[in-house]
């Protein structure tokens, strides 16, 4: 039994199929092949089901694969406290990140991360916050950061910091005299609304408001929907319609008095912002560096931010 043969145990039941963990793994499907069927003849016992469209454990199987992510997670920890000994931590780390995290998370935390360890590089890649969820989920990238509580046996989500979602409005025109912080929901559900695209969690967090004072998305003048916030922003500052985003993508613009900022008065919208992680993945010492220094992070970002 050696870590390859784990590896490949480990891969294969991470994607459910042999030819999903050859490609993770660049072997060879043959070989792949080989290092399972070693460790069976090996063990005597069959560990893997192969039959029907997805390649499931069998109940000795299972008995080895926790030990197996147990054996190679301690490995990585071995060659990650050698390399912060050795001052030679390095190497690429894939990021997805939802609109709002990548924006106003991201650039504070891979700075302060990167003074730490220069050597490291970064892909961030950006999603909604399903996209999010879906690219952890098949590995397809290290983390993600989103705005939304995910779901999923697969997934870890850590709580990095809060923020509200306010009413964006142009500065002039039918809001430009409102003095008020808050706004009353009733007097700008007529108004032209520009909504964030369906899997964007500020968008869900907004709808599911509504829908706990019985409205539904049918009842709103929707004018538009978008991806981007600083689309949207520019559309409302344009006189397009009204729109509701994080309080923290309006900064600057509210500071500068090109948008009226207002709080729902009647609506409870909190959006929490999230850390995730694959529970069973195998991590590389940088992976784990970040990980660690991302939790360490969290602690010292305001809630709500």
């Amino acid at each position: 039994m050696d870590f390859r043969q784990l590896e490949s145990l480990v891969a294969i039941v991470k994607h459910g199929s042999f030819t999903k963990a050859a490609e993770e793994l660049f072997l060879s499907q043959p070989t792949l092949t080989g290092h399972i069927q070693a460790l069976e003849n090996k063990l005597g016992t069959v560990l893997l089901n192969r039959g029907g469209k997805h390649v499931t454990l069998t109940e000795a199987g299972r008995m080895l694969y926790e030990y197996a992510v147990n054996i190679l997670n301690t490995r990585e920890l071995a060659l990650y406290s050698l390399a912060q000994y050795e001052g030679k931590l390095e190497g690429e780390l894939a990021i997805a990140a939802s609109t709002v995290p990548q924006g106003h998370i991201l650039p504070g935390l891979l700075t302060a991360f990167s003074q730490r360890y220069p050597q490291i590089t970064y892909r961030i890649n950006q999603y909604d916050s399903k996209g999010v969820v879906q690219a952890i989920t098949s590995s397809v990238m290290d983390f993600g950061f989103v705005g939304t509580k995910v779901c999923g046996s697969e997934l870890e989500a850590a709580e990095l910091c809060q923020g509200r979602l306010v009413v964006i409005a142009p500065p002039d025109g039918k809001f430009k005299e409102l003095q008020e912080e808050a706004i009353s929901w009733d007097l700008i559900k007529e108004v032209p609304l520009i909504l964030r695209e369906e899997g964007s969690g500020s968008r869900t967090l907004f709808l599911e408001g509504l829908s706990a004072k019985g409205v539904n998305v049918d009842d709103l003048k929707v004018i538009a929907t978008m991806e981007s916030p600083e689309t949207i922003k520019q559309c409302v500052m344009a006189g397009l319609g009204i729109a509701v985003v994080s309080e923290l993508c309006v900064q600057e613009e509210k500071r500068l008095g090109l948008l009226k900022v207002f709080y729902p008065a009647d609506l409870s919208l909190t959006q929490r912002f999230y850390f995730v992680v694959h529970k069973n993945r195998v991590l590389s010492p940088v992976a784990r560096a970040f990980q660690e220094f991302t939790l360490e992070y969290a602690e010292a970002l305001p809630k709500p931010c």
